[in-house]
């Protein structure tokens, strides 16, 4: 079951009722979630002997859509501070 799964089950079967430290657990998970999604999206791939984010570079069977974007973009370290 999803963080967000299981923060629906919650609040759909307490009536909006839960402890505040159960409810930062479940925010916590759902955030992490994002942020895995977020990383599996812009991931590193090696192109011509860089490091590039595969998802800002548009990384396509070895060659890119746009410009390559060293890795950590600038996703990856909004998500890191």
């Amino acid at each position: 079951m999803t963080a967000r799964d299981e923060l629906r089950r919650e609040m759909v079967h307490n009536h909006l009722y839960m402890t505040e430290e159960r409810a930062d657990e479940l925010i916590d998970a759902l955030l992490a979630e994002a942020a895995g999604r977020v990383r599996d999206l812009h991931r590193p791939v090696e192109h011509r002997g860089r490091t590039i984010c595969v998802e800002c570079s548009g990384w396509a069977n070895g060659s890119t859509d746009n410009p390559p974007t060293t890795h950590p973009c600038a996703t990856i370290l909004a998500l890191s501070s």
